[in-house]
This record gives structure tokens, sequence and C-alpha cells, in this order.
């Protein structure tokens, strides 16, 4: 029969994770907001916040700011870098479900949010965004991807198509990109030129 391991206190608060969701208050006595709100979108590449509304049983607006790092931390170690109280901190478990509660995607009780809402980090974006991958059908997908192309008209076609594959990288949208690419491509070329010429004529 093995012997059952008995873990202390201070091992678990040792533990270490790459995920975190931090919960910040614009009013605190605890930390200066813009100071923290500054270092975190400074010094950190991966992260997504919204602010949301007081709930029923909330006292005040609040923002929620999910972390997400290369290497495992342990809350205590964060807790000193960022200067914001432990307590504030907790471990994601899922960071598919924690993208998706920033907008209470999945909480219907709760007020629901837009993605526009949300401000997400180039880095994280796709990650993000990969979150919510069963709100839009292949057409909506493709549609978006032409919006966006309607948009690049003032660049050249070098920088459109350097623009047009951020844009499908950081919203997971290349394996749909992947399928039309030629059409896309195309179409591209097309806007370029078209938009060019009315330059010429004006």
């Amino acid at each position: 029969m093995s012997k059952k391991i008995e873990t202390s206190s201070e091992e678990i608060d040792e533990k270490r994770y790459r995920h975190f969701m931090i919960l910040l208050y614009e009013d605190t006595e605890s930390y200066s907001f813009n100071d923290v709100l500054f270092d975190l979108k400074g010094s950190f590449k991966n992260y997504a916040y919204i602010k949301h509304l007081p709930e029923d049983n909330e006292k005040k607006e609040h923002i929620h700011f999910i972390l997400s790092l290369d290497n495992t931390r342990t809350i205590s170690s964060l807790s000193k870098r960022v200067g914001v109280p432990e307590n504030f901190f907790q471990p994601i478990k899922s960071l598919r479900a924690s993208c998706r509660y920033l907008t209470h995607q999945d909480n219907e009780e709760k007020t629901h949010y837009d993605l526009t809402d949300v401000i997400v980090s180039k880095s994280f974006a796709r990650k993000f965004y990969a979150s919510f991958d069963d709100l839009k059908t292949e057409e909506d997908v493709i549609e978006d991807i032409y919006l966006y192309i309607d948009s690049l008209g003032n660049l050249n076609y070098r920088e459109a198509v350097k623009s047009l594959i951020v844009f499908v990288n950081s919203q997971a949208y290349d394996t749909i990109y992947k399928r039309y690419r030629y059409e896309f491509q195309d179409y591209l070329r097309d806007t370029i030129a078209d938009n060019f010429e009315r330059t010429k004529l004006t």
C-alpha cells in the first residue's frame, strides 16, 4: 500500500503556471492602476483585457486581464513583479475558456460584450480569436477577408500582401485563406490596380 504524501500550503503556493487572470480596479489604493496597466502592456507580449460593468453581486467596474507567459512563474513572484496583491491573481486552467469569459460568451446570465471591446496584443491575437472559432461560418470568414482587402487600396501590392498575411494569421483565418488563396490574391491585385487608376484620374 502506497503512503499518502502530504502537501504543505507553502508547496501549493509555489506552484508555477503559464497563464493568469488578473483582476484590476481603476479605483483602488492597493496599487496605481495606470502604472500597472502601462507596465503589463509594455513588459509582456501576450495579453488580452476588457473592462466589465458590475454584475448583480459586484460593486464596481473592473478589468479582467489575461496574461500568457512563455515560461512558468509562481503567483507570488508575478505579484511582486507587477505590484498587485496575490489575491488579485488566478491561475488559468483553460486559456480558451478564459478568453471567452472576457466577452461572457458562455455565460448567459451575465452581460455580454463584443469582441471589439477586448484589447488584444498583436502576438496574442491569433490564439485569442481562435477561441471564438465557433462563432463564424466559412462564409463569414471569406467576407471578412474580402472586406479587409477592400481596405488595402491605398497600399502598393507588396505592402498590401504583407498586411493581408498579418491579418489572416492574427484572426486564425489561415486555413480558409489557403483554400481560396488564388481567388483572394486575384481580388487583391484587381483592387490595387483599380485604386491606382482612380488616383491617376483625380
